[in-house]
């Protein structure tokens, strides 16, 4: 039976607090989050205010950077180099102009809930300490991180990807084969029935009012758990369908591409069309044009429809030079193998020689236009 998604506002509820303060702190979490969901873009804004509240209510606090641990369910899973270093150049420059957000653990440690990049970047720096902010345990540490993580741009799709599918998973206990075909077999319904708008704003919607829209669109049981954990994380399910999940079954050369070089989701679903199949060949080729067309599109900077456009250059060479069956060679593979170990055996041992060396000259031939 699928496990109830938790609703955002209640989080904390069931954190043990022992004063007012704790509760406001615990509150002000919260809203946080709620503006995650939201993405408005005032986003940035209302965060810095509810930011001075929780430093106004518990204080800022420096905190020495060798007693703070990485959070276990961490959403970002790619880190670059580039990025720490971008960081800590800024950090170097302007200070360190907001807290990073930490819950404290019992055994005087603490778990990084917000500012990964901030930590790492005052560690390149050699710092010994950072100002956090120090809030209540969340009842749920995975889905309070996710969301925290949501609103950045900078969290690449294959990561943000994995991160959904494990919520939906731990949620609704549907494996990823299973969430891809319940998001098809519904979104099918709801766009034939002609209802795809109204799915679409329940995402602003509290809770209550997602249960009763997606009541309205025939969304119940199983299927309902699914979309209800989607909304909560403040996606649109047809987009988490059409461009995030895709992102899960991309080959690995161009996953690496986006966690280590930078490559946009968008570009990626793109070159993936430059498959062994579709270029009617084999992988390793395939993988090899992929790797060239993903390294010129970096290098240059490319939009999405120059990107498709060069895919389509390649997938037009691959098309022209796939030549009908010439019916000379056919006419050749005939003979040849026509001949019996008879006519070999009555052959002069010139004639032998002659023919093993044309064989083999033609072999090379072959090999070579192969390899094209």
């Amino acid at each position: 039976m699928p496990k109830a998604l938790p609703q955002i506002g209640e989080k904390f509820k069931g954190a043990v607090q022992k004063t007012e303060q704790e509760k406001k702190i615990a509150q002000l979490q919260a809203e946080v989050e709620q503006l995650r969901i939201k993405q408005a873009p005032e986003l940035e804004n209302e965060l810095q205010l509810l930011r001075e509240k929780l430093r106004n209510h518990s204080g800022e606090v420096e905190i020495e950077l060798e007693l703070i641990d990485p959070n276990p369910n961490q959403p970002r899973q790619t880190i670059t180099v580039e990025s720490i270093q971008a960081k800590a150049r800024l950090l170097r420059k302007h200070g360190q102009i907001t807290p990073i957000i930490l819950v404290a653990q019992k055994n005087g440690r603490y778990i990084l809930l917000d500012g990964q990049l901030r930590t790492e970047g005052a560690k390149l720096l050699g710092w010994k300490s950072i100002r956090a902010v120090i809030v209540p345990m969340p009842k749920d540490l995975t889905q309070s991180s996710l969301i925290t993580f949501l609103g950045f741009e900078d969290l690449n799709p294959l990561d943000k990807a994995e991160a959904i599918v494990q919520e939906l998973n731990k949620a609704t206990e549907l494996d990823l084969e299973e969430i891809s075909t319940v998001l098809a077999t519904v979104l099918k319904r709801i766009e034939r029935d002609g209802k795809s708008k109204e799915l679409t704003k329940l995402v602003a919607l509290d809770l209550e009012q997602q249960k009763l829209g997606l009541e309205t669109l025939n969304v119940i049981g199983e299927e309902q758990s699914l979309f209800l954990g989607l909304l909560e994380l403040g996606l649109n399910p047809a987009s988490v369908k059409s461009n995030l999940l895709p992102m899960l079954s991309l080959p690995d050369d161009l996953k690496k591409a986006i966690r280590h070089n930078g490559l946009k989701g968008a570009h990626a679903l793109a070159l993936a069309t430059l498959s062994a199949k579709a270029l009617d060949t084999d992988e390793g080729k395939a993988q090899k044009e992929r790797t060239k067309i993903t390294e010129k599109v970096l290098a240059e900077n490319l939009t999405v429809p120059e990107t498709r456009e060069l895919i389509k250059q390649v997938k037009a060479k691959y098309l022209t030079t796939t030549k009908s069956e010439s019916k000379e060679v056919k006419s050749i593979i005939q003979k040849i193998s026509s001949l019996s170990e008879t006519s070999l055996i009555h052959a002069s041992t010139e004639q032998l020689q002659e023919l093993k060396t044309l064989l083999q000259k033609k072999l090379v031939e072959i090999e070579n236009l192969s390899q094209q």
